[in-house]
């Protein structure tokens, strides 16, 4: 990961991933039976909870006024940007916590038992749900999640993965450079603010070579809360996460760029010269074969459904209509050479022009032909001298063209995302 980002001390690290190592080193709990009595001072404890009429489809509050406040942390453990479909696909443990007042009691009397491990269909669970899912809203009972841990003061801990997707906002303008923003929304499904109100705590991710894409690297975490009205006046608490991908320099980034700036300067080139010379034609016909070659190519390298079109590919398009339009005027501007009757403006134009000696370097030297040669002829035949001034005019326009291309399409870098600090789960070693 780049250097500048946020990871967290030891002591965060340890209380951020308590729940994963406890939860997988305790054995899973065996279903209730309350109608068996048990040797087992846990088995017993465990039926003078949940065997005296506790129920999982009722709040946890004993006075119905009081809200369940649920803390919410968001741990990213593996990722994927599917690019057909715009699609963000994720393994994410939800370490979420609250309070169970008909859960509590003294551990003292209980053989100092101050903490134990709870199957979750055994207890009160918030029907916290992923609205913004591709397919319907994952509901936590849909996740992994066989354990929780509940402590003697009622604090319930529970860590569900689960793999999620969400549509994201796809910007393929910068290919091969892109960057796509991936925004998710959580909340209560039925239970307003007033009754379950749920609060986001951080967003962190998963720190191992194990988890990480080959294509793709997380380069922005955010989180939100917000707070929506229904039409019957009742309040819900909105979570909102969002991360931001980006592409990792590869092989897609010299093979797309390189032909492109490549056939670019062949065009440039083949501009200064003649227009009536072999070496200009031929290489003409060689660009547009070249442009069409590499559109055909890029047809399997551009993403199958891109919202824009890239940028490059819109370099390259305009590029081909410029080397077609080369073309023609090479050929009006050899037709130009064949000269016919002289315009007088056009005499004086190309008089004066004969009197700059810069002038006449430009427009009498052909130092870029194969045969290179100073063709002192060209002061007594004034249309070689337009068709001269015509191919530098069309060199100028194609040079200043080509950069406006460069500096409006073409890009070499990510847009810069701004990050206060991304948090990366580290190992506790």
């Amino acid at each position: 990961m780049s250097a500048g980002r946020f990871v967290p001390p030891r002591t965060f690290v340890l209380l951020g991933s308590a729940v994963v190592l406890l939860l997988n080193h305790v054995l899973p709990a065996a279903s209730l039976d309350c109608g068996t009595n048990s040797a087992n001072v846990e088995n017993r404890l465990k039926k003078s909870l949940l065997c005296n009429g506790y129920r999982t489809d009722a709040r946890p509050r004993k006075d119905q006024s009081d809200t369940v406040n649920v803390t919410v942390a968001y741990l990213v453990l593996s990722y994927e940007f599917d690019e057909p479909d715009d699609l963000l696909e994720m393994n994410v443990m939800l370490n979420m916590h609250w309070y169970d007042d008909y859960i509590r009691w003294n551990s003292s009397a209980w053989g100092n038992i101050d903490r134990m491990a709870i199957n979750a269909d055994e207890l009160w669970l918030p029907d916290f749900r992923h609205f913004s899912s591709f397919q319907n809203p994952v509901s936590l009972p849909e996740c992994t999640n066989p354990q929780c841990l509940v402590r003697s003061d009622g604090l319930v801990t529970c860590g569900p993965v689960c793999s999620l997707n969400t549509k994201c906002d796809a910007d393929y303008f910068r290919w091969p450079f892109d960057v796509h923003h991936c925004g998710m929304w959580y909340g209560m499904w039925a239970h307003s603010m007033d009754e379950v109100d749920v609060h986001g705590r951080n967003i962190c991710l998963a720190h191992g070579d194990t988890i990480v894409s080959p294509k793709w690297e997380v380069v922005s975490l955010e989180k939100d809360r917000e707070t929506l009205k229904s039409a019957h006046n009742f309040e819900y608490s909105v979570l909102y996460f969002r991360l931001t991908v980006q592409r990792r320099s590869s092989f897609e980034t010299v093979a797309v760029l390189s032909p492109i700036l490549v056939l670019a300067l062949l065009n440039l080139y083949t501009v200064w010269l003649r227009s009536d010379c072999l070496e200009r034609k031929t290489l003409l016909v060689v660009s547009i074969y070249c442009h069409f070659s590499f559109l055909q190519l890029m047809e399997w390298a551009l993403p199958a459904n891109r919202d824009s079109l890239p940028g490059c590919m819109i370099f390259f398009t305009n590029s081909l209509v410029m080397t077609g339009l080369i073309a023609l005027l090479t050929l009006f501007n050899c037709w130009i050479r064949s000269g016919l009757n002289g315009n007088a403006m056009l005499n004086r134009l190309t008089g004066s022009l004969s009197d700059n000696r810069v002038a006449e370097l430009i427009l009498a030297a052909d130092y870029l032909g194969l045969n290179y040669k100073v063709t002192k002829n060209e002061s007594e035949n004034s249309w070689e001298k337009r068709a001269t001034l015509f191919d530098r005019v069309l060199a100028v326009v194609s040079l200043l063209f080509y950069l406006a291309l460069f500096f409006l399409y073409l890009t070499f870098n990510h847009w810069p995302v701004v990050d206060d600090g991304m948090c990366i789960l580290q190992g506790t070693n």
